[in-house]
Order: C-alpha cells, then sequence, then structure tokens
C-alpha cells in the first residue's frame, strides 16, 4: 500500500495543564495518548515550543497522528516521554504560570 492509500487516524490527545482550582501553581503539561498496536520504534514525536506533532506506525495500512499547540511556551528539550502498554506519556514542562490566572469569567444564561 502506498503513503498515500494509507489510512491516517486522528488521535485526540487528553491535557492536563496542571491549572486546578485550587490555585495550585505546576509548570508542567501532563499529555496522555492511547496508541493501541504500535511499537515504540514506530513512534515519531516531536515537540517545539509551541506545540507537538506526533507520527505513529501501526502497521503498512495505518499510521496514528496528532498535533497539539501548547498556551505557554515549553522547555522541548526537558521533555519526558514513558510508552506502556498502549499509552504515550509526556511531562511537557511550560515557560509560564497559570495563562487563564486572572482571566474573565463569563457568565453562562
Amino acid at each position: 500500500m502506498t503513503d498515500r492509500n494509507k489510512k491516517l487516524i486522528w488521535v485526540h490527545p487528553c491535557v492536563d495543564c496542571g491549572c486546578d482550582c485550587d490555585e495550585v501553581e505546576d509548570d508542567h503539561y501532563h499529555v496522555s495518548i492511547e496508541l493501541p498496536g504500535v511499537k515504540k520504534n514506530d513512534i515519531d514525536l516531536k515537540v517545539i515550543k509551541s506545540g507537538l506533532r506526533l507520527r505513529a506506525k501501526k502497521n503498512d495500512d495505518i499510521e496514528y497522528v496528532s498535533e497539539l499547540k501548547f498556551l505557554c511556551d515549553a522547555k522541548p528539550k526537558e521533555v519526558k516521554a514513558n510508552y506502556e502498554d498502549g499509552l504515550l506519556t509526556l511531562d511537557v514542562p511550560f515557560d509560564c504560570l497559570d495563562p487563564f490566572k486572572g482571566a474573565n469569567s463569563v457568565k453562562i444564561d
């Protein structure tokens, strides 16, 4: 099968920026992406200050893809990644405090 005929499956990462309601400051994004049936060596993960891009080949016919834009600049050289049982987890340090601290709350009618 050629790349043109390859099925690309868009995967949505689960992201926790550590910005919780208790005003506890955290300086990392915690990202989880499910990649069932993918071998660790078939994952291509790139992280830049403004986001990440993932391509993970499951087999000759299927490839998982994802992109994520960060609210704050990340520290790409300090990213930690782990892959176990089809779950890729990332710890991505960033350079700013909670970007929503002090933001206006929107009244919902």
